[in-house]
């Protein structure tokens, strides 16, 4: 198939201060590849595989565009590990009111990166 690169944000709650992150990202539908996030200007091909908050943060919330033609989840790393936590898209289109709440804590300075598989 052809691969369709899609859009999506990830939101966090910083633990000490109680703001809201929300963290673009773009997934180019390539599996293994890394998911993009925002670093000044938007997220795209080019911007960076990780994202490091000023502060311990939880995952609250990952919200896709739409679904891709070649992946269908991710799996989330922190700091170079992979996380047991792999979200498929589907449950989390931004049209789903219902997206299932999500609590992963990443430390201050850590990085947040996600891996798109098939």
């Amino acid at each position: 198939m052809v691969a369709a690169a899609q859009y999506g944000s990830f939101t966090f709650l910083g633990l000490a201060s109680r703001l809201v992150y929300t963290i673009d990202a773009y997934v180019s539908d390539v599996a293994n590849a890394n998911v993009r996030f925002d670093s000044g200007s938007g997220a795209s091909s080019t911007s960076d595989t990780f994202w490091a908050p000023p502060e311990p943060v939880q995952l609250r919330d990952f919200a896709m565009v739409t679904g891709t033609a070649d992946t269908t989840k991710i799996r989330l790393v922190v700091n170079g590990v992979n996380t047991p936590n792999i979200l498929r898209y589907t449950p989390h289109l931004t049209t789903n009111p219902m997206r299932p709440p999500l609590s992963l804590v990443v430390g201050a300075g850590g990085r947040f990166a996600a891996i798109q598989l098939a």
